[in-house]
């Protein structure tokens, strides 16, 4: 895998509570692009915008766990004969 080299500005207070991390900062950059991407997408599906099969592959999840997050998030996702067609697909 390649890498690029990043310098990025942030807070004191930021960079304070990183100081544990600094060695996994690409675990946490990975895990919250994962969390970014699923919220972003559930905010489409919620002002349905967007189907939950398609905001699952926009988050690149499976239904599945798209279904979860967004009961997580209060929401009541139906899950209908074609959303599950789409996934099996």
């Amino acid at each position: 895998m390649s890498t690029v080299t990043v310098t990025i500005t942030i807070p004191d207070d930021l960079s304070a509570q990183l100081g544990p991390y600094r060695d996994s900062l690409d675990e946490l950059i990975r895990i919250g692009l994962r969390e970014v991407k699923k919220e972003q997408s559930l905010a489409l599906f919620r002002k349905g915008n967007v189907s939950l099969w398609r905001a699952a592959r926009m988050a690149s999840v499976s239904l599945r766990e798209m279904t979860e997050y967004a009961i997580a998030h209060g929401l009541r996702p139906a899950v209908d004969e074609d959303t599950i067609r789409e996934e099996l697909a």
